[in-house]
């Protein structure tokens, strides 16, 4: 995995470009670098231990963010139902898959093959499924021996709208020829845990679309050496798939907590430490444009606070599901003792201009302790490698902590 290199000014001081999924990277550095990536610097609201609110000012690339964004990602993050690019869809509210769904079981009876094909795109870092036709499908249409077929593939346990991928719709045939490539971007070890789910449906115009058929391919062990596409039968309707797990991506983040320069006073007061964040990169997100990428940017938060002046983002990374970003977060006037009652949290989004922005995934970093301050609050839930980092910064101040992590695909509270 790719990552970005980061120097100290006065130590020269290179984070390590690669990062395994089961290290950390600890880097020493004494005095605070010269972050070049910085585009945004605010300082945190302080925990009750603080004798006053310390707030700063926001930075020039966060101000033009606009208000009402954060309130549609809240309705998001909410599980409030959020509009897509095309405004409301059309599907069928009535589905027997969660998110999955299109319309109707058991209408006709299934019949008939499709021909696909499966190539892993290394250089790309993506699963590419070649949808070449359907032969002798089943007719919705009796009286006029025909039907509007298109395909539709799932990598479950993913069933989210952003995990789906269509073929166009071929209007009035039983035998249609797609040849089309849908592209999944996953890691080759993510396919492990995945099971393709190609469905054949017939398009209504009312969103009552009807079940054609469909092909259960399990990918474990599967080696991607023959791209030429096979014909399979197209099989009755099996039960739902109800693994709610589902990989998002990874995220590599590196922390350090800088101790006040007792000589360095501010505004008469002395400095009493900064929390620093740099986001590198995320790898492998959920496609939710139809070009088969996403607009990714991250957000962060210093729990308990959520105001407007807590948050921070990275600017928005253009069609892509690995962006780079390179950018640091900077919160002023903390201590480790505050710190150790606090909760660093990231998510990544999907920027949309006109509707809301979609979830792509989220961490967070604290103690795991599930109480701040003696009272039970149901951010404090790190686990892993998520509360190992955080434990590692606040140990060795001064040094830099780097860790690549997997994006939770939900941020509701879990237990430890």
């Amino acid at each position: 995995m790719m990552g970005v290199s980061y120097r100290s000014e006065s130590h020269d001081l290179l984070i390590q470009p690669r990062v395994s999924n089961d290290d950390i990277i600890i880097s020493e550095a004494h005095s605070s670098p010269t972050l070049g990536s910085i585009k945004s610097s605010k300082s945190a609201t302080p925990s009750p231990i603080a004798a006053k609110s310390r707030t700063g000012t926001l930075s020039s690339t966060n101000s033009e963010w606009q208000n009402a964004e954060e309130d549609i990602e809240k309705m998001v993050m909410q599980g409030r139902s959020s509009l897509s690019n095309l405004g409301l869809r059309s599907d069928s509210m009535a589905s027997v898959y969660s998110g999955a769904g299109e319309g109707r079981y058991g209408t006709v009876a299934v019949k008939g093959q499709v021909e696909f094909g499966l190539q892993y795109n290394y250089k790309a870092g993506a699963l590419e499924i070649h949808v070449k036709q359907c032969k002798d499908l089943a007719a919705v249409d009796l009286k006029r021996n025909r039907s509007d077929p298109y395909v539709k593939v799932y990598l479950l346990p993913d069933k989210s709208k952003g995990g789906k991928r269509k073929t166009k719709v071929k209007k009035h045939t039983l035998n249609p020829v797609f040849d089309e490539t849908l592209k999944f971007h996953i890691s080759l070890n993510g396919l492990e845990t995945r099971t393709l789910w190609l469905t054949v449906w017939h398009s209504d115009m009312f969103g009552r679309n009807d079940f054609l058929g469909e092909v259960m391919m399990a990918l474990e062990n599967k080696v991607f050496d023959d791209p030429t596409p096979k014909l399979y039968n197209l099989q009755e309707r099996t039960e739902p798939f109800d693994d709610a797990i589902s990989f998002k991506g990874d995220i590599i983040v590196c922390l350090k907590f800088v101790p006040p320069d007792m000589t360095v006073q501010k505004k008469g007061k002395r400095s009493r430490g900064t929390l620093q964040v740099l986001v590198k990169e995320a790898k492998y997100l959920t496609a939710y444009k139809a070009n088969g990428a996403s607009d990714p940017f991250c957000k962060s938060y210093l729990l308990p606070d959520k105001g407007r002046n807590s948050k921070q983002k990275t600017p928005v990374v253009k069609k892509t599901v690995n962006p780079v970003w390179n950018h640091t977060f900077i919160y002023d006037d903390v201590t480790l003792q505050e710190l150790a009652e606090r909760c660093l949290e990231l998510t990544v989004w999907d920027h949309d201009r006109i509707a809301s922005n979609e979830f792509l995934g989220g961490v967070r970093f604290c103690l795991g302790t599930g109480k701040h301050y003696g009272k039970s609050v149901e951010w404090m839930d790190s686990t892993g490698k998520e509360m190992t980092l955080w434990k590692s910064m606040l140990e060795r101040p001064n040094f830099w902590v780097e860790g690549s992590l997997s994006l939770r695909p939900t941020l509701d509270a879990r237990t430890s």
